[in-house]
């Protein structure tokens, strides 16, 4: 079968009184998987996050941007997500290598993360300070979580689907997510037919595997619901870094703090938490850096 590539695709159903988001993810999380080397319970607590956050950040307008943070007291320790309005995403986790025995032939997420909480961050360049909302961790297993983040901080009712499958290789097979959220002027039969209607729905990541788009994921989702729709399009990994923001980064430690990295090092190494990228800068070009000090 051949691959497509990812997409997110956003519609509206019922008359406008449900809506609903649908993103396929494989590719990213598959290349956010090499980048750092992620074990299969790691890969799905990641990809699943990362998918989450793509899902959530295609909600945001134009200029702002999301982070998810989960930080538990399980082995994984913490998972950090960045997306924004534009389908672009990024993300690591602290123990990449964490793997746990299936939980009822699953990967085990809620048991590698534990218990702790959720910050989600909204950032918007027009204001001054971010929003912040802080949430106890529900499950672990990060859907339930984003459910609960919606309704607790956004008063929206949702439902949410995440799903990655690892490969006996490790590498990734198929991942991907939905949203489908209540709106406004929703009737009861309309809610209690659409909770019936997802119950029915086979798993995300079955779906994916199957080659099932966005598109036609949200089609089954929503089917008997006249869903529309408004928006349709790629996702990717992407990263911030750059050489010159080591640069500031280093300007900002100091001359003596560098001077010991060279003394030690030979060398000042920076590694790219969110995508692995290592950038190294040599005395010459600290020299330069330094040169007005």
């Amino acid at each position: 079968m051949m691959q497509t590539p990812d997409s997110l695709v956003k519609v509206t159903a019922a008359d406008k009184t449900l809506r609903g988001l649908a993103v396929t993810t494989t590719h990213l999380v598959e290349q956010v998987r090499v980048r750092h080397k992620t074990a299969p319970t790691a890969s799905a607590a990641l990809g699943r996050t990362l998918t989450a956050g793509l899902l959530l950040g295609s909600m945001l307008k134009q200029d702002e941007t999301l982070s998810l943070q989960f930080l538990g007291n399980g082995p994984l320790g913490g998972i950090f997500v960045d997306a924004n309005a534009r389908g672009e995403a990024r993300g690591f986790v602290h123990n990449p290598r964490t793997h746990l025995p299936l939980r009822q032939g699953k990967l085990d997420v809620g048991g590698a993360l534990g218990t702790g909480t959720l910050t989600v961050i909204r950032t918007q360049p027009w204001g001054k300070e971010p929003y912040r909302s802080i949430l106890p961790i529900v499950s672990g297993e990060i859907g339930a979580d984003i459910a609960h983040y919606l309704l607790n901080s956004e008063q929206i009712p949702s439902a949410v689907s995440l799903g990655v499958f690892v490969r006996p290789d490790e590498s990734v097979g198929a991942a991907g997510g939905f949203i489908v959220q209540v709106m406004p002027g929703a009737s009861d039969e309309i809610i209690s037919q659409l909770e019936a209607r997802i119950a029915q729905t086979r798993p995300v990541s079955q779906l994916v595997r199957e080659g099932a788009t966005s598109r036609e994921i949200l089609a089954l989702v929503l089917e008997g619901f006249a869903p529309v729709t408004i928006d349709d399009m790629p996702v990717r990994f992407s990263c911030r870094c750059n050489r010159d923001r080591v640069l500031d980064m280093l300007a900002a430690l100091g001359k003596a703090e560098v001077e010991d990295l060279l003394t030690t090092e030979g060398a000042a190494a920076v590694t790219c938490e969110f995508c692995g990228e290592l950038y190294t800068v040599g005395r010459t070009e600290l020299d330069v850096l330094f040169s007005d000090q």
